[in-house]
């Protein structure tokens, strides 16, 4: 599909979704009457839920925010309500208090009848409401959230505008300013992995039989439109492995189900590690070098981490889905219709136009030892 057409849908579905967002602000804009401004009165705060029931990278870069918050209120109890998929994230995390766990929207309500929560804190950089009216089912006075076509009328404190142009973190930092709480020069990893972990992992090398320099491989993202083509990482962990370095290759089933075991068969460099616990992942991941894969949750721990990070990205909005820090090189095409958003991509010319020799050139700037420029990129955000 030419890029044209693809440009054509994509301002018509905007085109569509802003008279939308417009109608909806005016029907939400009388509720401005029933729930009017309020002021943060922290002698009022002994309990504070944080929503974060979505995906893994984006509780990882919701940790700073997390910490800043129990800080803030050191004497109050702090609950996250996590997800399933992303509530390991939190263990041995000494800034929460309590995980409560999303199952379904029935289930969320019946729990918030036995709860009595003083502050509800929605971070959700989204223009849908179910997040804000989550907030409003707390029973929590003082509420919270981002402000994105009309959100913000559901929260009676005033609430940061969302924008692109601003990263994840800067948008948690606003959301903070607007508490009271301010930033501070903390940078230490807020993955926090037990002795027993740490050992596992080193139990897992001796296995393998590995003294080499470790790189990590993870073709896996959320969405389609995020992953770029297996058989490129494929492709990359055989020249790596014939240099020197030993890949670990990790791979979801539910993301590639015909993935063949035997790709790697006369690899003796290349580990496949498939389908394991989140945590033991991370303790593997801590002790390699560097880490190449798609813009997703495996990216934004390894940058919790301070781990080295080589990355392609696609149809993402790029400012705000940047990895957090420095040692990192974000590889994209800087096309007319991205960031276009979708899950699914007709063309997907943005990834497929990155080639196995450009990720590579950077993956070898790396483990040379050579300095680039703190969020390097190969396109432009």
């Amino acid at each position: 599909m030419q890029i044209r057409e693809i440009l054509k849908k994509i301002y018509k579905k905007e085109t569509l979704k802003t008279i939308y967002l417009n109608a909806r602000f005016l029907l939400l804009k009388p509720l401005s009457i029933l729930i009017p401004k309020k002021r943060l009165n922290i002698i009022d705060i002994r309990n504070i839920l944080f929503l974060r029931h979505d995906r893994v990278g984006d509780m990882v870069l919701s940790l700073p925010a997390i910490r800043l918050l129990k800080k803030a209120f050191p004497y109050t109890s702090l609950t996250v309500l996590a997800s399933v998929t992303n509530k390991d994230i939190l263990l041995n995390n000494p800034y929460v208090d309590r995980v409560m766990i999303y199952h379904d929207f029935a289930s969320y309500i019946r729990e918030m009848r036995h709860e009595r929560f003083d502050l509800a804190i929605d971070p959700f950089m989204t223009y849908e409401l179910k997040p804000a009216l989550m907030t409003i089912l707390s029973g929590a006075k003082y509420r919270i959230g981002i402000e994105w076509a009309g959100r913000q009328i559901l929260f009676p404190m005033d609430c940061p505008e969302y924008s692109p142009e601003k990263s994840f973190t800067e948008m948690m930092m606003e959301l903070l300013l607007k508490m009271g709480i301010k930033p501070d020069n903390f940078n230490n990893p807020l993955i926090l992995l037990t002795p027993d972990e740490k050992k596992e992992a080193s139990s897992f090398l001796q296995s393998i039989h590995s003294n080499k320099r470790l790189v990590a491989i993870h073709p896996g993202a959320y969405y389609p439109s995020q992953r770029w083509h297996l058989d490129r990482f494929i492709d990359v962990a055989r020249d790596i492995s014939k240099n020197g370095w030993t890949c670990l290759f990790f791979i979801h089933g539910k993301e590639f189900p015909q993935f063949d075991d035997s790709v790697f068969k006369d690899e003796h460099n290349i580990h496949i590690i498939k389908q394991i616990p989140l945590r033991k992942f991370i303790s593997i991941l801590s002790l390699c070098e560097l880490l190449v894969c798609n813009n997703s949750g495996p990216l934004h721990i390894a940058a919790e981490l301070k781990i080295k990070t080589v990355s392609v990205m696609g149809p993402t909005v790029p400012a705000v889905w940047w990895p957090k820090g420095k040692g990192h090189i974000v590889i994209r095409k800087d096309y007319p219709c991205s960031p276009c958003n979708k899950a699914i991509c007709e063309d997907h010319k943005c990834m497929n136009d990155i080639s196995v020799e450009e990720v590579l050139e950077k993956v070898y700037q790396f483990l040379a030892g050579k300095t680039l420029p703190t969020n390097y990129s190969e396109g432009n955000k």
